[in-house]
């Protein structure tokens, strides 16, 4: 028989001990819940999970990044109160009480790991906030009036729950009574009942026993194992960013932004009830193609010396074609961002002096477009907001959008060859699967990762709707 639920905690959330209370109740409940479903804490399998918690780790990074207004790497508790504001507005909060900023501090407090004395109460660097958010996640599962971060954002996303009860699930494997936190003998005791250790082992060995320890008590606390199992399900990404730092993407300030981007587009397509339909975009490419032949002309007026290419200096005015500052006669570029959005847009990595083919130009401007849908203070400053005033150009760039989440169901960011592959599958139309033949990916993968992100396909998605153009020029 499982044991019955322990009972509510009547410690106060106006302290951290009482906070800490509260914490490990929900622990308490976590661990009942399994035992009602028959389930055991299994660490093993929660590794099996990894890609599926990386790519919600990789949104919660995103909304950190949005968060951080004035971009220092680390987000304040005004930051956070204000997100959680945009939340509630958005029914994310529903049932529960009013934000309270003196919690959301305490929270923060509680959720600096690793955070020297004389920062303290500086704000929340990406790890941190992860903790934040699996805190928030717990605290508001044991209290459904509560309202936290991480449990706004548990509402109406099935990914971000089973991600955060994966989480929570991988830290009673090695505290097993719940009781808020274990010992380097409990690790071993769990490595040798495990009849799988070894797949653990390389993942928890007696180094990352370390690196949970922060405090060097002897015990690791739920915060401390966040913190730690964080870096652990990116580990993968660390290592291919050191191999090749130039060739990534993923270091660009931007590239959460777009994350987040291609996120809020996925929730808006499905608020509207629109499902992404490949072969309906497909009907539409006559449209687009109008779209993109507007692009190709001002990327031909712009690349002054005819070399095929807008160099940096020359997108500038190029911008200023493409954008529209309506009443406001005094909106200036953002050039930082400008620049930002260009090398994300350098597939083939020329460099600024190069500049873009007409192919990245689009992309450019397909980028452009999704961090203006995506809000906050950037929103006028780059190529997006033409879409406001023209209609053409806006459903185009949708199309785009709701093109590539065909295959990026999740949102995360990229897809593989097996998601395109199924995706394929699933729609069973003649004019889809012609088009997307396996010659097709090897187009889409423009740096050989595996994966396809937004821009590389944005590329491929421009040669698509462009194709009977080189059969014209042929027969001429």
């Amino acid at each position: 028989m499982p044991a019955h639920p322990p009972p509510a905690r009547q410690g106060t959330y106006s302290t951290a001990s009482g906070l800490k209370e509260h914490i490990i109740h929900a622990l308490e409940l976590a661990k009942s819940d399994l035992e009602a479903k028959h389930q055991k804490a299994n660490f093993v399998r929660i590794i099996m999970r990894f890609p599926q918690i990386r790519s919600v780790f990789d949104r919660l990074k995103a909304i950190h990044a949005k968060c951080d207004v004035n971009g220092d790497g680390s987000i304040s508790a005004e930051e956070v109160t204000a997100a959680m504001a945009e939340l509630m507005n958005d029914g994310r909060a529903k049932g529960r009480a009013s934000i309270k900023l003196d919690f959301v501090k305490r929270s923060l407090s509680i959720s600096e790991v690793d955070e020297a004395e004389e920062t303290k109460g500086e704000g929340l660097d990406v790890k941190q906030f992860i903790v934040m958010c699996a805190i928030g996640f717990i605290l508001a599962e044991e209290n459904k009036e509560l309202s936290t971060f991480g449990g706004m954002l548990a509402s109406g996303d099935d990914a971000y729950r089973r991600a955060m009860t994966d989480v929570v699930t991988a830290y009673l494997s090695f505290d097993r009574e719940g009781k808020g936190y274990f010992t380097a003998d409990e690790f071993q005791g769990f490595m040798s009942a495990s009849k799988r250790a070894d797949a653990a082992r390389n993942v928890f060995s007696d180094e990352r026993f370390a690196e949970l320890d922060v405090s060097g008590d002897g015990k690791v606390d739920f915060e401390e194992f966040v913190y730690a199992f964080s870096k652990w399900v990116s580990d993968e990404d660390e290592e291919e960013d050191d191999e090749d730092p130039y060739l990534s993407r993923k270091a660009n300030p931007l590239t959460p932004r777009v994350l987040l981007a291609l996120q809020l587009s996925k929730t808006k397509l499905e608020k509207n009830e629109k499902g992404v339909n490949f072969t309906r975009i497909i009907m539409r490419f006559p449209k687009i193609h109008k779209v993109f032949d507007r692009l190709r002309s001002i990327h031909a007026k712009y690349d002054t010396d005819n070399s095929g290419k807008i160099e940096l200096s020359e997108l500038y005015d190029a911008m200023n074609e493409i954008m529209t500052a309506g009443d406001d006669d005094t909106t200036v570029m953002d050039k930082s961002q400008i620049e930002s959005i260009f090398m994300l847009s350098d597939l083939d990595h020329h460099g600024a002096q190069e500049g873009l083919d007409v192919k990245e130009f689009i992309v450019f401007c397909a980028v452009g477009f999704i961090l203006a849908e995506a809000g906050g203070k950037s929103a006028k400053l780059i190529t997006g907001e033409v879409s406001e005033n023209d209609k053409e150009y806006r459903d185009a760039m949708m199309d785009i959008v709701g093109a590539y989440l065909t295959f990026d169901k999740e949102g995360k960011g990229y897809f593989t060859s097996d998601e395109m592959h199924n995706a394929v599958q699933s729609v069973g139309k003649k004019d889809a699967g012609n088009l997307l033949t396996p010659e097709r990916w090897r187009e889409l993968d423009i740096d050989h990762s595996g994966v396809v992100d937004f821009e590389e396909f944005v590329h491929a998605f421009s040669l698509w709707v462009t194709a009977g153009d080189d059969e014209d020029s042929d027969e001429e």
